[in-house]
Order: structure tokens, then sequence, then C-alpha cells
């Protein structure tokens, strides 16, 4: 006997790409839109907030029965009250009741339904002292009580999923690894104009290593610029370009490249949307990833999907996503990521063998799998 399709009312939070998104935005957002593909039965309830941002219309997802909310509260205010209080539910926003909500972030959202939170790593709680105040604070305070309160927990990778059960005890059949997804399609359709009219309008070189990721602590890029001056002084003076929003390591960055002597060597980009990024990534000739800890790493996929050969680093969850399509170092040893690069720079026979594994590896995501399988977790934990 078949399992019952029960009609959902299901709630979520849209804020996470308000504005520029970058790895829960990203997720969300392409969840949310290939939802809306496959989904024609259940009701979707979007909620958006903020004082003085506007949801631009094109972000929303179109799905066939919906209800959307984007009210003038400060973001601020209403994390205060869902993270110290729980309330006021969504249910109660919405004049309805909800049958569960998928909270973008470890914290639930209020809800007399069931609960769905999402926890892609536990770096806030592994390195506190590297990681924003929202987290710290928020994430860190409420995390034992929501997972151990949660109906269901989405994780990211398999690494985040043996986290949790470790420190807090979770019942691996609560748990559902769901990895993000790339639009390879999205990815492939490259014009040569645009590529001559990205490198000209970024200004950059013929051959660079590339980082792509916000300038947080967490994605060591003091220890990627002293690896950079180890490979000028014993290979060859390659640029480096990073992209990626600013955030609390941005200062640190720029006082180090200037005490690197990488002025003329180093360009940052700062935040450059979807349909340039992936002109960007064509144009290098190295990808570069030496994470301290990630829960995924999106930009893997990116770099696969522009056949780039990738250096990252051996932690976290991030052999586990790009298992032999990359070369892997020790984050914590400029010496030692200099040296994957300039092997990796050196050895063209390596590089032909990078991209191949990256080729084959990068179709085992996709975006309307994370759909399906989020979906169908949605049921499990509605009939469980």
């Amino acid at each position: 006997m078949g399992i019952h399709y029960l009609k959902m009312r299901i709630g979520f939070d849209l804020r996470p790409f308000l504005r520029e998104e970058t790895g829960v935005g990203v997720y969300f957002k392409n969840l949310l839109f290939n939802l809306a593909k496959i989904d024609q039965t259940d009701e979707f309830f979007l909620f958006s907030s903020s004082w003085k941002d506007r949801f631009d219309p094109e972000k929303i997802p179109l799905f066939a029965k919906m209800d959307f909310l984007d009210l003038h509260y400060p973001v601020k205010a209403i994390n205060f009250f869902w993270s110290r209080l729980g309330w006021p539910s969504l249910d109660f926003f919405f004049k309805t009741k909800l049958d569960l909500t998928h909270s973008p972030t470890p914290l639930p959202l209020p809800t007399d339904g069931k609960k769905i939170i999402t926890v892609y790593d536990l770096f806030f709680l592994e390195f506190p002292e590297l990681t924003n105040n929202e987290a710290r604070q928020n994430f860190s305070r409420g995390i034992e009580d929501s997972v151990k309160n949660a109906d269901g927990i989405v994780t990211i990778s398999h690494f985040t999923e043996d986290q949790l059960i470790q420190r807090f005890l979770v019942d691996r059949g609560k748990i559902r690894v769901i990895y993000p997804g790339i639009d390879l399609g999205n990815w492939e359709q490259i014009e040569r104009q645009d590529l001559e009219r990205i490198k000209t309008n970024f200004e950059l070189p013929s051959d660079f290593l590339l980082f792509v990721g916000a300038f947080e602590p967490r994605k060591n890029l003091p220890n990627l610029l002293k690896a950079l001056r180890i490979v000028h002084d014993r290979y060859r003076k390659v640029p480096l370009v990073l992209v990626g929003r600013k955030g609390l390591d941005s200062e640190n960055i720029q006082i180090d490249i200037r005490k690197l002597a990488l002025d003329a060597w180093v360009k940052m980009l700062g935040y450059v949307d979807d349909t340039e990024l992936k002109n960007v990534y064509r144009l290098a000739s190295v990808f570069v990833f030496p994470s301290l800890w990630e829960g995924f790493g999106i930009p893997l996929l990116e770099a696969m999907a522009s056949r780039l050969p990738i250096v990252t680093s051996r932690t976290s969850a991030l052999p586990e996503i790009a298992q032999d399509a990359a070369v892997y170092t020790d984050p914590s040893d400029p010496e030692d990521i200099a040296t994957k690069i300039i092997h990796v720079l050196k050895d063209r026979t390596l590089r032909d063998k990078l991209i191949s594994a990256g080729e084959k590896r990068v179709k085992f995501f996709s975006w309307e799998k994370v759909a399906a399988e989020a979906l169908n977790f949605y049921q499990s934990v509605m009939q469980g």
C-alpha cells in the first residue's frame, strides 16, 4: 500500500535572498524556484520583512498556489522576537494555520505546525571568535533546543549530519542530507564576446588564480595571500582575483596585501552577479578555495562547471563534495597551499585530470533533485 500524499500549507522565510545572495540565499532561492516548477498541489506562504528594502518581484518564486507578505518591519526586530520569544508565528502573520515551516537557518520559524530547520554547518560553535555577532549570539544560544525540538533537520552534507549526531545525539532518522545543486545549462552558455567584455570591464589578466566567497575569517584569505607571496618568490608572479561581498576580514585582507607587497597582483572585485560571475570563472586558470570550514562549498560546483582545476582544503565537507576533482591542502599552512598551487600550475596533465573529474562530479548535483528531495522530506515529516 503506497503512502497517501498529504496536501500541505508550507511557510518559508525569503529574507536570505532579499539582497545580495550568498550561500544560504542561493540555496533557498533555488530550492523555492524549483519547488514552484514541480509542485502544483501544495499552498506556499512566503514571508519577507525589512524596514527599507523591498522584495524584487523577479525574485519571488511563482507557485501555483501562494500567498506573499512583504512587511515594513526591521529585520533585526523580527529576528529578535523569533529567536528570543518564538513569537509572533507565521500563522499569525498569514492569518491561517500552516502545516509546516522550513526555516533557512538553524532556528525554527514559529508556527503551530511542524518545524523543519536547516543546518549548513556548525562553524559558529567550532570557531565562535571567527563568526559574526548574529550567528554567535542567536544560533549558538538556540541551536541545542532547535535540533532537539525540530520535527526535521535538513543538512547540506554528511559531514554536518555527522557533526550534529556527535554533538547533540540527534536521531539520524530526523535528518535529511540534501546537497545544493547547480544549473549546468546556465553555466555552459558562454559567449566569446561576453568573456572579452568582462575581461575588459574588470581589467582582468590573461592568467590568474581565482577565489570566490565572502571576505570572512573562515575563508582563510590571509593564509591564501601568504601562499601567493611564496608562489611569487619560488615559481612565478601569477595574479589573484578575489570575488565576494565585504565581510569581517575585508580590512585585514587589504592590510595584508600591502604588507606582502602584493598590491599590483591582487584584484578585489567585490560582489559579482551570476551572469558576470560565470564569465570570471571561465577566464581563470586555477580555482583556489582554502576555506577553514564549509558545510558544503557551492563555489566548488561553479568551478567544476567552469572546467577549472581546484585547490581546496582537506577539512570539513570539502573533500566530500569535490572528491577527485581537487588537490587538497592544509588550510593552516601557507607553505602547503603554495606548494599545491605551484603543482597545479606546473602540471598540465594534472590540470586536465582535475578538469575531467570535475565535469563528471558536477553532474551529480541539480536544483531539480534538491526540490524533489525536499518535497519528499516534507511529506515524511508530515506523516511521521
